[in-house]
């Protein structure tokens, strides 16, 4: 093929980077550049997999250049995006033909009954080439999407006071621990369940675009975070992303969570006046305050059984041809 194929390394970190940043230009990312940051910053510690970019994505160059590359989510978990160097790389039917058959054969996991190997390829909306040749490999649409929403601020409207007695606090103040355990309790898990989760975090504040005074709790009464926010931006984004957001089960409806990304994105928005908008999760939460919907991405599923090459079934299968 003309393109030449490798596993990704760490040393083609800035460079996706950079490619990711110039997607915004002409696209809605479906592998932000809070994802990549974010992932890679806690996946390794958080989930007890170390490596799993380096053994699980794939990048495709042209005359020494990247121009496409297949990641998952630093994790194994059968997730797989696909990115592109312009928009009209990514209806590259040749291109796409060998990622997808990348996807199939060295981006899939294994489901809990040790037989099927799985893909759940994130596809956006726009880019019905890629669709088409997802469908033509037996990959199937699922009944869930992604959606990208997004809120545009009023840098003079924003509702930032907290009751009375709690406060703000950026990285710069807070121990990492902070992050973790509130994590922990608004995502209602145990000590015993993630046991790096304090390493993992500090993974996130190790990240190249991470910056102290763009990661805000809020501190109650006591002293103790009870909801935690971060913000990722950088030059050539059209908004900044948010990734995590968390507050705590016993402190919910008091619309701390709004007022911290309020607070967050003033912050932001007093370094970087340019930026006037967040990218927010997918939930209902966001659409709640007011994130409208600008996106979607579908997600194609394949799907394949694997026996043992001594067991009958596996004698007159060819795993090649029905790819």
């Amino acid at each position: 093929m003309k393109y030449e194929f490798s596993y990704y390394t760490q040393n083609d970190f800035d460079e996706i980077e950079k490619m990711i940043i110039k997607s915004y230009s002409w696209d809605y990312p479906i592998y932000g550049v809070s994802r990549l940051e974010f992932c890679s910053g806690l996946h390794p510690k958080f989930l007890g997999i170390e490596r799993t970019m380096e053994r699980g994505s794939g990048l495709f160059r042209l005359n020494g250049q990247i121009v496409s590359c297949a990641l998952n989510e630093v994790n194994a978990a059968g997730d797989a995006f696909f990115l592109f160097d312009s928009k009209e790389r990514s209806q590259d039917k040749e291109l796409i033909e060998h990622m997808i058959f990348f996807a199939q054969t060295g981006m899939s996991h294994k489901e809990q009954n040790g037989k099927s190997r799985y893909v759940n390829l994130r596809v956006s909306q726009w880019n019905t080439v890629l669709e088409e040749c997802v469908k033509n490999h037996g990959f199937e649409k699922q009944g869930w999407s992604e959606s990208n929403l997004i809120k545009t601020f009023d840098p003079e409207n924003l509702d930032t006071v907290l009751p009375e007695g709690y406060r703000y606090a950026d990285g710069n103040e807070t121990p990492v621990f902070f992050l973790s355990n509130t994590h922990m309790h608004s995502f209602n898990y145990g000590f015993d369940r993630i046991k790096e989760a304090e390493a993992a975090f500090q993974g996130i504040r190790n990240r190249k675009l991470y910056k102290p005074e763009f990661e805000l709790c809020i501190i109650d009464p006591w002293g103790r975070p009870v909801a935690m926010a971060i913000l990722w931006y950088t030059e050539g984004m059209p908004y900044c992303e948010l990734e995590p957001l968390g507050v705590v089960w016993w402190e919910r409806r008091k619309k701390l969570g709004s007022k911290l990304l309020d607070e967050a994105f003033r912050r932001l928005h007093d370094a970087h006046p340019e930026c006037t908008a967040m990218l927010g999760g997918d939930q209902m939460f966001y659409q709640k305050i007011g994130y409208e919907k600008k996106c979607e991405n579908f997600i194609y599923s394949w799907k394949v059984d694997i026996y043992p090459s001594w067991e009958k079934e596996s004698e007159s299968l060819d795993y090649r041809k029905n790819m």
